[in-house]
């Protein structure tokens, strides 16, 4: 197993060749490939590895960043990591645009982010019902027929739309591209993707847990700091967050403690950072971790609103989306699941859910487990604490998550 990160970026330039973004690709091993399938987790690394391993002025200089996303991750509040006025949303070819996609990229849009079209090579019925809610469109220029490059360019721009040549790969094809009147450019005539890389800071389970179970459950902030210095390379990267001119480039004021640095970043967003990182750095192949970033993010967040649509105490929801969490850290970090719950300072009411699915959390983990497996609930005397009408109540909670 290497001991390094890597991370492939590569430009887009615009009508003057000048750099105004970086597409920022996921990239396993030196040899500049990727063995994990398009997929969450995918862009879940390269967010994590943009501002934790490599820093995000690293990355990106003064150029804004693009990253490839799934309908599941646009969906996902890991995008509040990043900062809206600097990243570009690429909507992959193989998503379906749904009027409920259009929906949540409208208040993606509405945040400060550009969403883009990727690999575009006709207009069909569903691209045209989706681009209200579209910045950019990336046509896949090789694939297109010459003689419909310029209907295709035309009516783009009549939409309002910026436009984007990409795999552009001979001074010929650029030559086109310009006359015809694209907008940006993208491909190996320009520049290959550039591979960079950084040894990989280990960030100990245990050490961003006991950070993770403070900040849910809203520890002061010197309790908090006191932790975190046990934790440098997690402070590392959580200064890397809080100093990163695309997290807050407003401020000229650099972070002097970790105090500040913590108050900067915010809580919740350190909370998304350390479930990327619990999920991201255990001995499991990555094939194995790929899907469960998605999934355990889609598992924690549903029981935490379950116990919210319920009228359940606060105590009661943060220790919902800590089961959640928690519930699948084992198949990455290595361990039987009782060995590792047992060597966490869990409450009981957890540690029993996670373990033997007893209690109400353990109930509502086995609910949720159920739903992910594409089960019929049925009616169960143990499901009355979540109400009558599970059915109706839960099933509609868990597409939400």
């Amino acid at each position: 197993m290497t001991d390094s990160v890597f991370l492939a970026r590569q430009p887009i330039v615009d009508r003057a060749g000048a750099v105004v973004a970086q597409e920022l690709l996921f990239r396993d091993s030196a040899p500049s490939n990727s063995n994990i399938v398009d997929g969450f987790a995918r862009t879940a690394a390269v967010i994590e590895r943009t501002f934790g391993d490599l820093g995000v002025d690293a990355v990106l200089a003064e150029a804004d960043g693009s990253i490839n996303c799934t309908g599941e991750f646009l969906n996902s509040d890991f995008l509040a990591m990043l900062p809206p006025e600097r990243f570009i949303l690429e909507v992959l070819e193989d998503t379906e645009l749904t009027a409920e996609l259009g929906m949540r990229c409208a208040e993606l849009r509405h945040a400060g982010f550009r969403i883009a079209l990727d690999d575009v090579r006709s207009i069909t019925p569903a691209l045209t019902d989706f681009l209200p809610y579209v910045d950019i469109v990336k046509l896949d220029w090789p694939f297109i027929p010459e003689e419909e490059l310029a209907g295709l360019v035309s009516y783009f721009k009549r939409q309002g739309k910026l436009v984007l040549a990409e795999k552009v790969e001979e001074r010929t094809e650029h030559e086109a591209a310009l006359k015809l009147g694209c907008d940006l450019f993208q491909g190996y005539f320009f520049a290959k993707p550039q591979l960079i890389s950084t040894k990989k800071m280990p960030s100990a389970f245990a050490a961003v847990f006991q950070v993770l179970n403070l900040l849910i459950n809203e520890a002061p902030t010197d309790q908090l700091e006191r932790s975190l210095k046990s934790a440098p390379s997690l402070v590392l990267q959580i200064l890397r967050l809080a100093n990163s001119s695309g997290l807050n480039r407003s401020s000229i004021q650099p972070i002097t403690s970790i105090g500040q640095a913590v108050s900067r970043v915010g809580t919740r967003q350190l909370v998304r950072w350390c479930c990327i990182l619990l999920y991201g750095n255990g001995s499991a192949s990555p094939e194995a971790i790929d899907p469960l970033i998605q999934l355990v993010h889609r598992r924690a967040a549903f029981m935490e609103r379950v116990g919210k649509a319920q009228g359940m105490d606060m105590e009661f929801c943060q220790a919902a989306y800590l089961t959640g969490l928690l519930s699948l850290a084992h198949i990455p970090n290595g361990l039987p699941i009782d060995m590792l719950v047992s060597s966490l300072p869990l409450s009981e009411d957890i540690r029993q859910g996670i373990m033997n699915y007893t209690g109400p959390l353990g109930i509502l983990l086995s609910i949720a487990e159920k739903l992910e497996q594409g089960e019929a609930l049925g009616v169960r005397p143990e499901y009355e604490i979540f109400g009558a009408e599970v059915n109706t109540q839960l099933v509609p909670l868990f597409w939400q998550a």
